[in-house]
């Protein structure tokens, strides 16, 4: 059945392509002038998101193909042909490359100098498709010619996509199983956080993590126009895409989410109007938190587990990192090695220095991505996470200080500062390492920034075409001193 679905496309795809511009009269002369990679890189972001591998996989020994992998393998081979043709270039390597390079270096070599073949080869797959994938991608973005009217057709799509998640997340947490796609979704081997919003990725914290990079993308058309009408329908596309958050049910994601938001709202400002949201954040805190503190910390989320377990869950954290300190006592600076931790916890479980039930912790990983990297890949991983992270966000600030680029590109910019900070935040609760599609975002949006960063000449202000800010808002005028 596989081996047939896969000819069937593969006999029908080129028929269609021919009939579309048989039909449309395009002209093959001018297609073959188009740079269709910038948007090849953006597909294989969102291919992986909703046709991933839980959607349709082909078994290749213990390497599964996907159709995300198959399309970011052809998007390379075309950059391949594009490069020896002279219509792309590779540029020398900048801080984030190098940063990049550096610590895939780190954990391919904590990986092979361990066990890779335990669990099936568990520690080889998160090395190749959880990290390698995402930065093939991210260095096919970096290289690729993207243009300001690119960035433009990202956002819109990722609003799109950001509404299409928000649906989704309130036919699951609904019970509308007639509206959800793909249904893997609701298939009976997937019962893990049933009852949250798990969208395709069927996990409410990369979920949580791409609604609030489509929120960042959709208030980027707010300061753009004066329209009462278009801003209504901006605010109501970011109000449906919030809910859909919040159907996670998930608290770092909530957290991660108001902290984020309040950093891409918060930047652009004029100062008086950053000076009335921290008095109002000041003021909502000290009034809210009592009221809903006791609801925030113990309250029923997935459908099969009750609110006893939830709280018991909670409570697990501080095992984690009893656990992951003691493991990181034996092996400081190299740790156990890359996705060993599932195996080489089980000596730690039975301390005979404390009486905590550390076993409880025992069919599960870690809950902190921190953490698990220390455990993992000791002190020299955990720089490498950590001097990336770091690399990217002082890349970024750069990026949307610099008011000779085109707003967009700042934009962008900020909106990979929102991303970050989802990902620390949520990995303070979370082993985020281990959803590849996050990965997946966070290397696509570093390789636009760092594709800005290698080309500023390819995303200077139009001063033709200068937007005139309707709120005088923060955005073009100099910084403060």
């Amino acid at each position: 059945m596989t081996s047939e679905l896969i000819l069937l496309m593969l006999l029908i795809l080129p028929v269609v392509f021919l009939a579309v511009c048989a039909l449309l009269r395009v002209n093959f002369d001018s297609v073959k002038k188009l740079n269709w990679l910038p948007l090849g890189c953006f597909s294989v972001l969102l291919v992986g998101s909703v046709l991933g591998h839980d959607f349709f996989h082909v078994s290749a020994g213990p390497l599964p193909l996907t159709f995300d992998r198959v399309l970011l393998g052809g998007l390379w081979l075309a950059f391949a042909w594009r490069f020896v043709n002279h219509r792309e270039e590779l540029s020398g390597l900048n801080r984030i490359d190098f940063v990049v390079l550096l610590w895939l270096v780190v954990i391919s070599f904590s990986t092979f100098f361990a066990d890779y073949t335990i669990m099936d080869n568990k520690p080889l797959s998160r090395l190749l498709f959880f990290n390698y994938v995402p930065a093939m991608l991210y260095f096919l973005t970096r290289w690729t010619r993207i243009g300001v009217a690119d960035l433009k057709v990202f956002a819109a799509a990722m609003v799109v996509f950001g509404v299409y998640l928000a649906f989704t997340a309130v036919a699951e947490t609904r019970g509308l199983s007639a509206f959800i796609f793909p249904k893997y979704i609701l298939a009976s081997e997937f019962r893990e956080f049933l009852g949250r919003a798990r969208g395709p990725f069927l996990n409410p914290v990369t979920n949580g993590v791409f609604m609030a990079v489509c929120i960042s993308c959709a208030l980027m058309w707010w300061p753009r126009t004066n329209s009462l009408r278009v801003r209504s329908a901006i605010l109501g596309l970011s109000l449906l895409i919030c809910f859909g958050l919040y159907s996670t049910y998930t608290r770092s994601t909530w957290l991660s989410f108001v902290i984020g938001m309040g950093a891409f709202v918060f930047w652009p400002s004029e100062r008086y109007q950053k000076g009335l949201m921290i008095i109002a954040a000041t003021v909502m805190a000290i009034v809210l938190f009592p009221m809903i503190s006791d609801k925030i910390f113990s309250f029923k989320r997935d459908q099969e587990v009750t609110l006893a377990e939830m709280e018991k869950s909670a409570r697990l954290r501080p095992l984690f990192a009893e656990v992951a300190w003691d493991m990181f006592q034996d092996r400081p600076l190299l740790g156990v090695g890359f996705a060993q931790y599932a195996k080489a916890k089980y000596p730690y479980l039975q301390s005979p220095h404390t009486t905590k039930p550390l076993m409880t912790t025992r069919s599960l990983y870690q809950h902190n991505v921190f953490l698990g990297y220390v455990v993992d890949t000791g002190l020299v991983g955990l720089g490498m996470l950590v001097g990336l992270l770091i690399t990217v966000l002082l890349s970024s600030w750069e990026i949307w200080q610099n008011r000779s680029l085109d707003l967009w590109a700042r934009q962008f910019a900020l909106a990979n500062i929102v991303l970050l900070i989802t990902y620390i935040v949520n990995g303070m609760f979370h082993d985020v390492s281990i959803s590849p599609m996050i990965h997946t975002l966070l290397f696509f949006w570093t390789g636009i920034v760092s594709n800005v960063c290698s080309r500023p000449e390819a995303f200077q202000k139009n001063e033709a075409n200068v937007m005139k800010e309707p709120l005088r808002t923060g955005y073009d005028r100099p910084m403060a001193a």
